[in-house]
């Protein structure tokens, strides 16, 4: 999955034009947003307890590097919402993370193989605990925000 031009017809351009569409009325709305448009989202099964690491792990590019830790400080994002369309084993995901009270939004854009064998498990188990965590890291591992959504069903399907 590439990063292509806006005009793209591919299910990733679709992806990422709809998040700059919802970017877009959201700003119109008075709502401050930032888009992470992920290079790589990967999959973190649970492993020996570490529950609070597993989720979808989003690689961001440099630029949200002090964008995405100062919103995410100032909100809480207790309201999420996913956008999905699926095409064989990938999924394209738009999830939108958002503290109404503050007009505060982070969307999070990006594509998961679901052929990996972490997509099964990470998927079983958010169903099991009723929580999903999406991390935003940047390529050197640099922790930027990381987000609970209590519907882990809306994000993975039952059946990878």
């Amino acid at each position: 999955m590439s990063a292509e031009t806006d005009d793209d017809t591919s299910p990733w351009g679709e992806t990422v034009r709809e998040a700059n569409e919802m970017a877009a009325e959201l700003r119109a709305d008075g709502w401050e947003v930032v888009v992470v448009r992920a290079g790589h989202v990967a999959p973190l099964s649970p492993e020996a307890g570490e529950t609070d690491r597993s989720g979808l792990v989003y690689l961001a590019p440099d630029g949200v590097a002090e964008s995405l830790p100062a919103v995410a400080e100032r909100g809480e994002f207790d309201r999420s919402a996913a956008f999905r369309r699926r095409l064989g084993t990938d999924l394209f995901l738009v999830t939108r993370v958002s503290d109404p009270e503050r007009r505060l939004a982070v969307l999070l854009v990006g594509g998961v193989d679901l052929d990996q064998p972490a997509a099964a498990d990470l998927a079983a188990a958010a169903r099991e605990r009723g929580r999903l965590h999406s991390h935003v890291e940047l390529l050197d591992g640099t922790h930027l925000a990381t987000f609970a959504h209590d519907h882990p069903a809306d994000f993975l399907p039952e059946d990878p």
